[in-house]
């Protein structure tokens, strides 16, 4: 085993069920066998547009929900045949950042009440608690005074500030960060992504970073996976899919992006989008794709080309 594979995801899916009928039954695929790895001290963007599924995988590969189907490693473990000690271990160190840090924080918690619940669950010994709680907080950009104040009493960038706090509080090899500067203004957004990186470089931290902002993960990730309706349509290195996309979603992605000035907004061609009827078993970007003929009808291969995997027929 590589020493440096963190995560490797194999076929992973996780659907849900569709009552038509009396007789019949159908099935959501949120996540549709997507394959994957994430190696150590490395920042894996996960794109695309909402109800893709990228929170759903950020959740599978935690443990927060339960796979329909596929195999989950961890430091070369099967997720789902841990001991016990192995999944307390796990649960040390792993962590999430969430979306939305008004919903995420405890309004009648003090900052420090929030960031001690890990170390208590954990059991930690008291006399070492406000020490790691006071490091934390100050490596993610904050002074200690807020370790007395509720969470409404602070910004949004604050609050997200304490989030990640939390999450380094136990200092993980691994973070799932859920669009974790969405709600967040341009400004603080870049503050936010400056010091994701700064702890991914001084903690060797692995971070999975959900966003469906093309502008952001471009800042921010070493490898980028664009996911569409629960499936993967091209994985490779961040700069080669922004410079030199290959399949025709991350092409519409890309196209969509604003131009950096209104001088150039002429000179940008779009791609055509076209809406038809989505067939059973073609390729799931067939109702969509201007590019697809007949031969779309049937579901692709995954194509590697350089070092990049690309889900389309015509690479």
């Amino acid at each position: 085993m590589d020493d440096n594979l963190l995560f490797e995801i194999r076929n992973l899916e996780k659907r849900y069920k569709i009552d038509v009928g009396l007789f019949k039954k159908e099935y959501f695929y949120a996540v549709n066998k997507v394959s994957f790895k994430v190696f150590r001290n490395e920042i894996l963007g996960l794109v695309g547009e909402s109800g893709s599924g990228k929170s759903t995988i950020g959740r599978l590969i935690l443990k927060l929900i339960k796979k329909t189907d596929g195999d989950i490693y961890y430091k070369g473990k099967d997720l789902y045949k841990l001991t016990k000690l192995e999944e307390k271990k796990f649960r040390k160190e792993t962590s999430i950042i969430f979306q939305d840090p008004r919903s995420s924080l405890n309004p009648r918690m003090k900052i420090y009440e929030i960031l001690e619940e890990p170390l208590i669950v954990h059991k930690i010994d008291k006399k070492l608690r406000r020490y790691i709680i006071e490091n934390s907080i100050i490596n993610a950009g904050l002074d200690t005074t807020f370790l007395e104040k509720y969470p409404f009493e602070l910004s949004g960038g604050q609050r997200q500030r304490v989030a990640i706090a939390r999450a380094i509080v136990l200092n993980p090899d691994f973070i799932v960060a859920d669009e974790p500067t969405s709600a967040l203004d341009v400004s603080t957004q870049l503050q936010i992504i400056n010091l994701i990186k700064k702890l991914k470089n001084e903690n060797s931290l692995s971070v999975l970073f959900i966003t469906h902002d093309l502008n952001v993960v471009g800042n921010i990730s070493d490898r980028l996976i664009v996911l569409y309706r629960g499936k993967i349509m091209e994985k490779g290195n961040t700069t080669d899919i922004l410079n030199y996309p290959l399949h025709p979603y991350t092409k519409l992605l890309i196209a969509s992006l604003p131009v950096s000035h209104p001088k150039d907004r002429n000179k940008k061609e779009l791609p055509k989008e076209v809406f038809r009827e989505d067939i059973q078993n073609s390729c799931v970007f067939y109702h969509r794709c201007p590019y697809a003929e007949d031969r779309c009808k049937v579901e692709p291969d995954i194509k590697n080309i350089n070092g990049r995997e690309v889900y389309c027929h015509f690479v």
